[in-house]
């Protein structure tokens, strides 16, 4: 039998050097999980056994919202209702300070709620904001920034596809999990908001202001109710309907994609090359998703049947207890 220190440093140190490497981080999983089930499960069966903790690791009913969430997100971006609701929030912000940070944290925590994709934001985000911001002269800690901040909200505010897929291995209650992560994204944005003004004030070279034709209120009115109340009802199908208890969040994943079709048909912004775009990036994300968590679950299984991680957690407890007394 194999030396734990011996085969974490096999599965681990191999696992990172194939990342290291430039390969992709699935093919790096399966690349060592051939490698471990012939040095610890005894070849082919080894390979037996990885293919069906694939199909275990999938076949459950708690992954279904990934893919309709990600198809959802990729609507709304694709279909122009992102860009919609981020030229309405540019204009109701108005004269401010590092106004372009601001309406990056605003729509950022706005797609957030609409989408459920963190790599959507931050890619629409990075290619409409920094582009402006550097024109504008931002600091690239007042361009960069707030972009990598709002885009990572996704993972927290539901409808949030990493929530699912973590809930789902977790084996924890989906809805419970996606309704916990409203008040803390929710909260992170306000302290991105404050991590702005105090940088604003310490340094208003980071964020220079710029002339801005002023909106008046009934305009702003009127551009809100436009553009940005409609998109309450996509709120509302996702993540009403999951405090209110209507719907699961496989439901709701569904009522989501209703949602953005019916607002994308009122606004007469569906067409057949947004659809097709984003059930194919949906897909392209889902299996990349997948694929991941069929190599993990072998991966894992790895580190138990070779004895790293039972090794691991006995060597942590000797470092804190020390060694155990022996008893007779």
């Amino acid at each position: 039998m194999m030396d734990w220190t011996t085969s974490i440093a096999i599965l681990i140190g191999g696992l990172i050097f194939s990342m290291g490497i430039g390969l992709p981080v699935a093919l790096g999983f399966f690349l060592i999980n051939v490698i471990g089930v012939f040095l610890f499960m005894g070849g082919a069966r080894g390979i037996d056994q990885m293919i069906s903790n694939a199909t275990m690791a999938v076949s459950t009913y708690a992954l279904a919202p990934v893919p309709l969430f990600l198809v959802m997100g990729s609507l709304f971006f694709h279909s122009g209702l992102a860009r919609r609701v981020l030229d309405a929030i540019d204009v109701l912000i108005g004269r401010l300070p590092a106004r372009l940070s601001y309406l990056t944290i605003t729509s950022g925590t706005v797609f957030a709620a609409l989408s459920g994709s963190s790599l959507a934001n931050t890619g629409m985000l990075g290619t409409l904001m920094v582009p402006e911001m550097m024109k504008r002269g931002y600091k690239k800690h007042m361009a960069i920034g707030p972009i990598l901040g709002s885009g990572g909200l996704a993972v927290i505010i539901p409808p949030s596809t990493l929530a699912v897929l973590f809930g789902s291995l977790a084996g924890i209650d989906i809805g419970g999990l996606l309704v916990a992560g409203l008040l803390p994204g929710l909260i992170l944005a306000i302290f991105y908001s404050i991590l702005i003004f105090v940088q604003a004030k310490i340094d208003p070279e980071a964020a220079p202001s710029y002339d801005f034709e002023p909106v008046s209120r009934s305009k702003r009115i009127k551009i809100f109710c436009r553009d940005i109340l409609p998109m309450v009802v996509i709120m509302m199908a996702v993540v009403g309907s999951i405090l209110t208890g209507f719907a699961t969040p496989t439901e709701s994943g569904a009522l989501g994609i209703v949602a953005v079709t019916a607002l994308a048909l009122l606004f007469k912004a569906l067409d057949f090359k947004a659809v097709n775009t984003a059930i194919t990036d949906a897909a392209r994300v889902t299996g990349m998703t997948f694929l991941l968590i069929t190599a993990s679950s072998t991966f894992a299984q790895l580190l138990a049947f070779s004895g790293a991680s039972s090794g691991w957690s006995a060597g942590q407890l000797r470092l804190k207890w020390g060694r155990p007394k022996r008893s007779w």
